[in-house]
Order: C-alpha cells, then sequence, then structure tokens
C-alpha cells in the first residue's frame, strides 16, 4: 500500500498533544493511530490530544496500560488501546478491535507489538526523544483517508 510522511520535532508536552489534537479534529469513524515509541516518549499525551479533538474534555485521559481499553464518547466515540501487556496475538483478538474501528476512532499504544493485525489503512506515528522534552515525530499515512489527516496537519500551525 502507498504511504506518505512527515517528520516533525515537538518541544514539550504542550506541542505534542496540540499535534494530537489536530489528529482528533480530522478523526472520523475507522481511524487507527498506531502509537509507537519507547516508554515516556510521548504516545499518551498525543492519545490525550487525539482525545481532546474528538472533543472529549469531560473526563481526564490517561493511559490504558492495566486495563487495556479506554472508551470515551465525544463527537466521534474514542478508543485508547494498550499492547503493552499483551503477549499473544489471541489477547489482541478478544479485544473487538474490529467493532472498535467500526465504531469511532482507534489509537494504540504500543502498537508495533502486534501490528500485523492493524487494518492496512492507518496512522503511524512514531516518537523518538532526542532531548528531555523533544521529540521527533514521524507521521506514516497508509490509505486515503490517512493522507488527508496527514495533508491537514501540514495546512495547521501548532499553538
Amino acid at each position: 500500500m502507498k504511504s506518505c510522511s512527515a517528520t516533525l520535532t515537538s518541544g514539550s508536552e504542550r506541542e505534542t498533544e496540540s499535534l494530537g489534537k489536530l489528529v482528533g479534529e480530522n478523526a472520523y469513524s475507522g481511524l487507527v493511530v498506531a502509537l509507537i515509541g519507547e516508554l515516556g516518549s510521548g504516545k499518551t499525551v498525543f492519545a490525550r490530544g487525539i482525545a481532546r479533538g474528538c472533543g472529549i474534555d469531560y473526563a481526564p485521559v490517561t493511559s490504558p496500560t492495566f486495563v487495556i481499553v479506554n472508551r470515551y464518547g465525544g463527537r466521534i466515540i474514542f478508543f485508547h488501546v494498550d499492547f503493552y501487556r499483551l503477549t499473544h496475538q489471541s489477547e489482541v483478538d478478544e479485544l473487538g478491535l474490529d467493532e472498535m474501528i467500526k465504531e469511532g476512532t482507534v489509537a494504540i499504544e504500543w502498537a508495533d507489538r502486534f501490528i500485523e493485525v492493524l487494518p492496512d489503512e492507518l496512522l503511524k506515528v512514531e516518537f523518538k526523544t532526542v532531548f528531555e522534552t523533544q521529540r521527533q515525530i514521524y507521521l506514516t499515512a497508509y490509505g486515503t483517508n490517512a493522507f488527508k489527516i496527514l495533508n491537514q496537519l501540514g495546512a495547521e500551525t501548532w499553538l
């Protein structure tokens, strides 16, 4: 499948969350955002931004490491998933990921652990720590709708 990509630099949590918010503002049912990066690199902060962009400002958005899936209702349903503690693909299968994707936008932390189960169309976001607060964020869009989101990000400026 064809892809396009962009690389951005974030100098703070606020910038990382703002970028996620732009994704959320352009989110649609069926969007899958694969969040990849080391511990503390910004995955949850980015997911919090997506939630804000989806109109979820009534609840704290925290990592679902122990509950595996958090579901939030907003302008669009937002599922925040964490693959970190999953060890077998059968555990991923039991989550009902296909149903989540039909119902709303899905952001998955540690998505690289089971990337093979994700749909072909997705937005992959990789985080690399440069300095204490600075991150390189690599975004790769696979599929037409994900391309549109990446194009929107290029047209926007961070807050």
